[in-house]
């Protein structure tokens, strides 16, 4: 019965201090808890944004591809021929080293 009086006097004592250390300690965590909300709601309306440029950006590429792919299906070899077009007369190749030998004249 003593040691419950005492816990209760200790209680008492410090009931306030307890009290507004709780009280602070919910209002840090609802105020965390808020930020969070908001930032993630700010981060679906930029995904959002985000999304309709994604496909005005896409529209864009069909469109260019759409046009390359007429353009290249117009080019003929009649065509390449009246815009001055040639054939090769000698052929010639570039002959590259094998990284091995460029190696080996780097050794000391």
């Amino acid at each position: 019965m003593k040691t419950i009086k005492k816990n209760l006097k200790r209680f008492e004592k410090h009931g306030k201090k307890l009290f507004w250390s709780l009280a602070c300690l919910l209002l840090l965590a609802t105020s965390f808890y808020v930020y969070l909300m908001n930032t993630a709601a700010l981060n679906g309306v930029r995904w959002e944004g985000a999304e309709k440029e994604i496909m005005s950006i896409e529209a864009t590429v069909s469109e260019l591809e759409s046009e390359y792919l007429s353009l290249k299906q117009s080019v003929t070899l009649s065509t390449a021929y009246a815009m001055g077009f040639e054939d090769v007369k000698a052929i010639k190749f570039i002959s590259a080293k094998k990284v091995g030998t460029v190696a080996a004249v780097n050794e000391i």
